[in-house]
């Protein structure tokens, strides 16, 4: 074996190691976490997608890549949830591995081995990727687009620029919030491109000629893929049935009470802080001060500074300005570009100054990040994989993934055993819009989900079908009893089962059997 082979391996061996090791903390106990909301209609979409009964774009909700994805790995309801966990977390090996050559490529080998080593353990990473989520997959595509957009400015052809369009129109695809990432290209050519006074007139003139042709190919492949979905989408736009393709609740309107980036941002923050931790947060924003400051002593650090945070502000700045809710999710795919820029940051203090200066500073930033790892991200990372209710989560946090409002708890566990008893099998079945995607994972028998603000929109005139004497079970949670305003309609609750978390009895899951008759 000759010296580069072995060099090559010796480089290679920490990667594939935190690659493992990244591996085995989103795979191993991946049920532990209660199913989320958002997973439960993730994953049925995608249990449908691939046969192509309806224009996808119907049903994409701004997320439409990550049912193609998620669907790949399709079983039935008993074992969809692990499956498409598991799916994520190979998916995020893809991730792992497009950090550490970002790293390389933009800094050094040492800068890209710290950086994967550090989202290999990151609560917000870590957190995120255990679950079938659209937030991970769109952040692993937008490294991808980063280290091709790097290629691009070295190679701006027509091939590269149909490359970049594939990839940023699945970006998009992905989740809309990427929306600014076809910027990011261009920035790479103005970042890389070695500017001077002498001529700039001539030099903006070669800059256009060499880089808007691939560019505009890129554009042209991002419409021609979205074609298919906006054109049936514009013209069912004032029809009955709309394609869904952006999810309005998410999406802050000219109706809602104004909110300043600013505001949204000091409101995110604290969500921040509870996978992350304030001294991290605070080493992130020296990294990239760091590398913004030295443009005149070392400019390939200052271009790579540049490079990084425009990549995400290109992601943050359409949350900042456009998102309803203020959640931790959102905030997901900042985490690569910020553990690239930590990395580079750390591998370049590490070689300042003289040989014991240099031994001081090592010793000093390796303390740093042992104390961080030994104090907050490994017991995060412990309760993560054994218990997620022992994540010290408050606010929407707590709301989202440990109160019961938006999980499969105990409660709705327990519903779903006692329909799954009833024999013969409780047909037809409905729930409403929040409790029918939980539920979806544990009933033998797929629930029909009800309107999401009226339930008794959908569900009156469904039973309107049902016969005299037969009967149908209704199961609820969160809304006001609404099955007495329905004339002729007898009920009979048949089961109540307590969130203890949230101790109101309105978010109580209650299963009702239904028929009609005339003496209720």
């Amino acid at each position: 074996m000759s010296t580069p082979q072995r060099q090559r391996i010796q480089q290679l061996a920490p990667v594939i190691g935190l690659l493992l090791v990244m591996f085995f903390l989103r795979t191993h106990n991946i049920l532990v976490q209660n199913p989320y909301v958002d997973e439960g209609f993730h994953i049925k979409r995608a249990g449908v997608v691939w046969t192509f009964d309806q224009n996808p774009g119907r049903i994409s909700h701004g997320k439409l890549l990550l049912y193609y994805w998620l669907g790949l790995f399709e079983t039935g309801p008993e074992t969809a949830l692990a499956a498409s966990r598991l799916g994520m977390a190979i998916y995020a090996l893809i991730t792992g591995s497009t950090i550490y050559l970002l790293g390389r490529l933009l800094y050094k080998h040492t800068a890209g081995v710290i950086a994967l080593g550090l989202y290999a353990v990151l609560p917000l990473a870590l957190f995120y990727e255990r679950m079938a989520m659209a937030d991970p997959l769109v952040a692993g595509l937008a490294a991808i687009i980063a280290w091709r957009s790097l290629v691009f400015v070295k190679r701006p052809d027509t091939r590269h620029g149909v490359e970049l369009g594939v990839l940023l129109a699945m970006a998009t695809l992905g989740k809309l919030t990427m929306g600014l990432m076809p910027l990011l290209p261009g920035l790479a050519a103005l970042i890389y491109t070695p500017w001077h006074r002498a001529d700039l007139g001539q030099q903006i003139t070669g800059f256009v000629k060499r880089y808007a042709p691939p560019l505009i190919v890129a554009a042209l492949v991002v419409g021609l893929i979205w074609a298919p979905l906006a054109i049936p989408a514009y013209l069912a736009r004032n029809s009955d049935n709309p394609f869904l393709l952006v999810d309005s609740f998410n999406v802050r309107s000219s109706a809602d009470e104004p909110v300043s980036p600013v505001e949204y941002f000091e409101e995110t923050l604290p969500l921040i802080e509870q996978v992350t931790t304030r001294a991290l947060l605070v080493a992130l924003a020296v990294a990239a001060c760091y590398q913004i400051a030295v443009a005149f002593w070392n400019r390939r650090l200052f271009r790579s500074g540049l490079f990084m945070v425009s990549w995400f502000l290109l992601i943050f700045a359409l949350t900042l300005v456009g998102a309803r809710l203020s959640t931790l999710r959102y905030i997901m795919p900042l985490g690569v570009p910020a553990v690239i820029m930590f990395g580079g940051t750390v591998a370049s203090l590490s070689t300042l100054g003289p040989r014991p200066l240099r031994w001081v500073i090592r010793v000093a930033l390796a303390v740093g990040i042992v104390a961080w790892l030994v104090t907050f991200a490994a017991p995060f990372a412990r309760a993560d994989l054994t218990n997620p209710d022992d994540l010290d989560f408050s606010g929407t946090n707590w709301t989202e993934y440990q109160s019961g409002y938006l999980i499969a708890d105990d409660a709705v566990r327990d519903a779903a055993a006692a329909l799954n008893a009833i024999e013969p099998h409780p047909k037809p079945f409905y729930a409403t819009w929040w409790l029918c995607h939980l539920m979806y994972f544990y009933a033998d028998d797929a629930a029909t989900c009800l309107d999401y603000s009226q339930p008794l929109k959908d569900l009156e005139p469904a039973l309107q079908s049902l016969p005299p004497g037969n009967s149908a079970y209704v199961a609820m949670a969160g809304y006001q009893p609404f099955l007495n305003r329905v004339d002729g309609l007898c009920s009979e609750q048949i089961g109540q089962y307590d969130r203890v978390r949230i101790r109101n009895p309105l978010w109580d899951v209650s299963l009702w059997r239904v028929w009609w008759g005339d003496n209720c």
